[in-house]
């Protein structure tokens, strides 16, 4: 089975049991997905089937939006409400402004000391995996970006709010950093991922457990189509099947400009469909010195 599903993660799993639960509906072994989500956080987890995961890197390095909710007066060990709480006093003179003042000051580049519940490896092992044995060790800061942070909600202890940062950005570290910037502590309570990309959201994203209700009857997924993935992009189609075989070869097929719709990033980066639409292979379109109209296949899905 091949195909792209904009998934919405309950809350309770993790990433992988969401992989696990739908290989058993589908059959379907080669899955793979987008920015994992920890078990306690809910919201879009891309999922690309089949011959579609070689796109996945394609989209590795999107932006990701959450909503979250941090709760001031108790630090964590896991820097989130799944770990052990140890208490500390919140300053009697907290209030909404310098909470928003506090805010902004991480909103640009930043360094974060990424969680030693988390799934970096270091001397071949995972931090989590040294975590639990009750070991800690140096962790070098890493650079990421807090493009903003709005729809801020200050209910003391908890404060919510929506933030839009680079890939790699911890929200908990965010959550743990903030609460030592309010001279207190603070730990991660919700978080809900409400987009990766411009391309999965939240609106769009299908629920697993309606998913699972309808292999009752009559299995559903909800698939996006591969090319619109791909904004921007130029567009080719063949109806030859001589073609199609040379492009499951790697090989290069000339094209005549009827056969192509330029997109609007003067790029020479194509996408190639069959006569139904399926996107054949992802390469180059080019002209070559003697006027020949040309693509070149980079990333074949035949």
């Amino acid at each position: 089975m091949n195909g792209i599903l904009n998934l919405h993660k309950p809350t309770g799993i993790t990433s992988f049991d969401a992989i696990r639960r739908l290989r058993r509906l589908t059959g379907e072994k080669k899955m793979g997905h987008l920015g994992t989500l920890d078990p306690m956080a809910e919201g879009v987890l891309p999922l690309f089937f089949g011959k579609y995961t070689k796109l996945i890197s394609y989209f590795n390095l999107e932006d990701k939006v959450y909503q979250a909710e941090v709760t001031l007066g108790a630090s964590s060990t896991t820097l989130d409400k799944e770990g052990e709480l140890s208490p500390v006093a919140i300053p009697a003179d907290l209030d909404e402004e310098k909470v928003r003042q506090a805010l902004a000051r991480f909103v640009g580049d930043i360094e974060q000391i990424p969680p030693m519940y988390s799934a970096i490896k270091q001397g071949g092992k995972k931090l989590y995996e040294l975590a639990r044995e009750g070991k800690e060790v140096e962790r070098a800061a890493r650079k990421v970006t807090i493009f903003s942070i709005d729809q801020i909600e200050v209910e003391l202890p908890r404060i919510r709010f929506s933030v839009h940062c680079s890939k790699g950005t911890y929200i908990r570290t965010l959550a743990d950093d903030l609460g030592q910037a309010l001279g207190t502590a603070a730990h991660l309570s919700a978080l809900c991922r409400t987009a990766v990309g411009g391309l999965f959201t939240s609106e769009t994203a299908a629920n697993l457990d309606q998913i699972e209700k309808s292999a009752q009857s009559e299995l559903f997924l909800p698939f996006m189509d591969p090319a619109t993935l791909f904004q921007g992009w130029n567009r080719a189609q063949t109806v030859l099947e001589s073609e199609v075989a040379a492009i499951g070869q790697g090989r290069t097929i000339d094209l005549t400009e009827s056969q192509v719709v330029a997109g609007d990033q003067g790029q020479k980066n194509g996408l190639l469909t069959d006569q139904n639409n399926q996107l054949l292979a992802l390469g180059l379109l080019e002209f070559s010195q003697e006027g020949r109209l040309f693509f070149q296949p980079k990333k074949v899905l035949v």
